[in-house]
This record gives C-alpha cells, sequence and structure tokens, in this order.
C-alpha cells in the first residue's frame, strides 16, 4: 500500500511549475519581450529560454596587435597565450569584456591594453617590448557557398575585407607604461 503524497509536496510542485515553467515556456513561444508583471529575478530565469531568438547574420571577433620598433607592421598576439579560458566557446574573457563595453575604447580598455603589455612581457621576457598595442574588431558574414571545411574558427586579421575591420583603440607603450622619474641625486 503506498502512502498519500502530502500537500506540502504538491504545492511544491505547482509552484515550481506556476513560477517558473509556465513563464519559460510563455516566454519561449509566444511572447516575445519579458513577461509584465514578473520580479526581475524571476524574468532572469526564464530568460534562459531565449538564448537564441534570432539567427544572427554574422559574428564578431577580437584581435589583440602589437607592433615592435623598428617594424611597420602590426603582429597578432596568440589570444590562446594570454586568456587560456575559453568559457565562452571559442570567445575568450577579452571577447566578452569587449562585447560587454561595446568595443568603445575608454580607460577600461587602456587597462586591459595595459595588463595585456605586462603579460606578455612576463611570457616573453627574451623579446623586445612592443612599441605599441592595439585592439581590432571584425566581422564574418558566413557563405553558404563556401562552409567551413574543418569546424569555424576565427579569420586571420588579413582574411577579413578593410571594411569589415576596425581598430578600436591603439596606444603606444610609453603612455600605458610610464617609467617612475629617476630621483634626482641628493633628494
Amino acid at each position: 500500500m503506498s502512502t498519500p503524497v502530502p500537500w506540502t509536496h504538491r504545492l511544491a510542485v505547482a509552484s515550481f511549475c506556476l513560477l517558473l515553467l509556465v513563464p519559460v515556456v510563455l516566454r519561449a513561444t509566444v511572447h516575445p519581450a519579458p513577461l509584465p508583471g514578473l520580479p526581475s529575478w524571476l524574468s532572469k530565469l526564464s530568460n534562459i529560454a531565449c538564448l537564441f531568438t534570432y539567427k544572427p547574420e554574422g559574428w564578431d571577433s577580437y584581435y589583440v596587435q602589437v607592433r615592435y620598433p623598428g617594424h611597420e607592421r602590426w603582429q597578432t598576439l596568440d589570444q590562446a597565450e594570454l586568456f587560456p579560458l575559453q568559457p565562452f566557446g571559442r570567445r575568450t574573457r577579452m571577447h566578452r569584456l569587449l562585447s560587454v563595453w561595446r568595443a568603445q575604447a575608454g580607460a577600461r580598455t587602456q587597462d586591459m591594453a595595459r595588463w595585456i603589455l605586462r603579460r606578455h612581457a612576463q611570457l616573453h621576457p627574451e623579446a623586445p617590448p612592443p612599441e605599441a598595442i592595439r585592439l581590432g574588431r571584425t566581422w564574418s558574414f558566413p557563405d553558404p557557398e563556401r562552409p567551413p571545411s574543418a569546424g569555424w574558427r576565427h579569420p586571420a586579421w588579413a582574411e577579413v575585407p578593410p571594411e569589415r575591420r576596425r581598430v578600436i583603440a591603439s596606444y603606444r607603450r610609453s603612455e600605458l607604461l610610464v617609467e617612475p622619474a629617476a630621483q634626482e641625486p641628493g633628494r
């Protein structure tokens, strides 16, 4: 003989269905915006159903490039070395931050560039320090006629047409890493 289910258990299941599952189903199927009247914490929980509400036409990629003394060309740095974790699929933490910052130059990109220069110096103490650094962004659009043959990857900076490339910020090393002035003797 089975024991009856307590009414508190039934209430918990009904509450779960009403408070989470119904908003998720509504948001995912018929309601394009957050449901009115829901508390913000519940709205955030129900938005998980809407991660892919539209098909993007293209995607963006971010680049770190440096220029060494005596060289005219910019060299793209390997982001896997600077940002080894890729918690967002093929996107690094830098990609996530620049996306959130809307790829605009400012104090945050300056701090990021400063950190990159310092990290690069730690990883490559034998290499000459770069004289300049820049952060760049490109836009790629898939070509249905030529799909990738071995999985998707970020294109090289030079592979992207110039009209789909943009330099977000460019800094000279001297403006990012200001060396403290040597103290005068006798002071």
